[in-house]
């Protein structure tokens, strides 16, 4: 009997801790699907880097055939 009840209590536990998890999530969603603070990208970033950009090219056959997929 005591080992029982040890099970429903535990069931009991992990049903109410499934609720109030879902129910918090749930209510993270509305509240951010709610602000109007909205996260918009345009473009490419550019950074700061004082690297040159470096652009390969050859007249090899493989890099004839990079170029042509890469298109």
């Amino acid at each position: 009997m005591e080992e029982e009840n040890k099970k429903n209590s535990r069931r009991e536990f992990l049903k109410t801790t499934t609720k109030a998890g879902a129910v918090s999530i749930i209510g993270g969603l509305a509240i951010s699907a709610c602000s109007d603070k909205e996260n918009k990208q345009d473009g490419v970033v550019e950074g700061k880097s004082n690297k040159e950009e470096i652009l390969y090219q050859g007249n090899t056959k493989y890099w004839k055939e990079y170029y042509c997929v890469a298109k």
